[in-house]
């Protein structure tokens, strides 16, 4: 199954859609403009709310929780001393994200080591666009879901970069 996600890049509102081949929303994102724990909520095509994804203010490792409807909990933190490489555990359910930062391009591997997602960024496009490519289409909420807190880390990461690079 291949979704591509679509936000607009100067929003207020911080809402991000989520869409199958055919253009039909799957997935919506939402993030609280003003929330100390940058609270996300991920819903589905029907409304209802698949999970909530939390960011820890305060850890040395970027981490953030994700809650699905279920109660299943899973932690991503990220591995330090990865210099081209991003590998993020997810604690709970012993998969990895990993990618290139460099290229924008990650996969979601289970426990065994196999490949249960793909994605990438479109690198020319008027909207933020990423490619989510789910080859395990049982799992297909938590991907999504998992994908959403990736953006999430990237975004932060690319805020705290040009708010450093303007106090030089």
């Amino acid at each position: 199954m291949l979704l591509h996600t679509k936000s607009k890049l100067l929003s207020i509102h911080q809402k991000m859609d989520i869409l199958d081949e055919e253009d039909c929303v799957v997935y919506t994102v939402e993030s609280k403009v003003v929330s100390i724990h940058n609270t996300t909520t991920i819903s589905n095509a029907a409304g209802q709310e698949v999970a909530v994804l939390t960011h820890k203010p305060i850890s040395l490792h970027e981490t953030h929780d994700l809650v699905m409807a279920s109660g299943e909990k899973i932690e991503l933190r990220t591995e330090l001393f990865h210099f081209t490489d991003d590998v993020v555990d997810l604690s709970g359910i012993g998969w990895q994200l990993r990618g290139d930062m460099l290229q924008h391009s990650y996969e979601i591997v289970d426990e065994a080591g196999r490949v249960l997602a793909s994605a990438h960024h479109k690198w020319v496009s008027l909207h933020d666009v990423y490619y989510i490519d789910v080859l395990d289409e049982s799992q297909t909420d938590r991907i999504v879901c998992i994908y959403v807190a990736l953006e999430k880390i990237i975004r932060e990461r690319e805020t705290r970069r040009a708010d450093s690079g303007t106090q030089n």
